[in-house]
């Protein structure tokens, strides 16, 4: 059976739409996958987290996502059953190019109302339309031995057609383009983006088209200090924001991206010499203290 890296990686067919149906019982970690084409993921069973450089989400069996041929993270969590089900939708930066032309004047008449920002990512709640969309998309997998360009053209440009009348500020936001080397500014929007996903220094180099030791140097040079240094002042600021406004310290260590509560305690008591309980209770008691005087 092919991993999730291998499904999506497939991307070097000539056909530039596809769609198959994909199905896994294995639960898979978080892989770097670049992704060749960008692709619409219907989840059907289970849940898929993504992180680009600049967005990470988690998609449900409620959600459908549209995603950028880009450098990209994915986990798949099982569902309570132990599968994984989603129909994929591969399309290539060619065929949203084709489809912007061919309605050029029904996108200008509502893109004078959007904001230009670029999304890498698109996430919509499923409704009864999709629903139905879905289901046609695996009777024409199902009835087809081969599905052909056409058919498969008209089942884009209806889908992009519904969701360019219902979310047209989505849909005009996404960004296909394939940075081969991220500027100092979007290094820094991918690790201020990043701060408590407990991603790896080589997962955000991958996310940023970088080497490790490139993103090491860059890192340096944009914050003047070294990135341990830098994420761990930065997650210890955050804490002591969410434990002055009363947060359980067995809460934050999750918020602030540690793993388990102990090694936040130590990580804590290392840069301000006490646990976060007592550093909670210190300043709730000076509070209270001032507001007596």
């Amino acid at each position: 059976m092919e991993t999730i890296k291998q499904k999506v990686n497939r991307g070097q067919d000539k056909n530039v739409l596809r769609t198959y149906s994909y199905f896994s019982n294995v639960q898979a970690q978080r892989n770097k996958i670049l992704l060749h084409e960008n692709f619409i993921n219907f989840l059907e069973k289970g849940e898929k987290v993504v992180h680009y450089a600049n967005k990470a989400t988690t998609i449900t069996d409620a959600q459908f996502a549209i995603l950028s041929s880009n450098n990209c993270l994915m986990t798949e969590k099982l569902s309570v059953d132990n599968e994984y089900r989603s129909t994929l939708f591969f399309f290539s930066d060619e065929v949203l190019i084709n489809f912007y032309a061919k309605y050029a004047k029904l996108i200008k008449a509502v893109s004078t109302r959007i904001e230009e920002f670029e999304m890498p990512l698109l996430v919509f709640e499923k409704d009864e339309f999709i629903n139905y969309y879905i289901a046609s998309l695996k009777l024409i997998q199902q009835k087809s031995s081969v599905i052909s360009t056409q058919m498969l053209q008209l089942k884009f440009e209806e889908l992009m057609l519904y969701l360019l009348e219902k979310y047209p500020k989505a849909v005009l936001s996404f960004q296909t383009r394939k940075v081969e080397e991220y500027s100092d500014i979007e290094i820094k929007k991918a690790v201020e983006k990043n701060l408590t996903n407990n991603l790896t220094l080589d997962e955000l180099a991958f996310l940023c088209h970088t080497s490790i030791s490139t993103f090491k140097r860059r890192f340096l040079r944009i914050y003047h200090m070294v990135p341990s240094k830098y994420f761990l002042q930065k997650k210890m600021e955050t804490a002591t924001l969410l434990l002055l406004q009363n947060k359980n310290p067995s809460e934050v260590f999750y918020e602030v991206g540690y793993e388990n509560h102990s090694s936040f305690s130590q990580s804590f008591k290392r840069i301000y010499g006490m646990s976060p309980k007592q550093f909670q209770q210190q300043n709730m008691n000076v509070g209270k203290q001032l507001l007596n005087d």
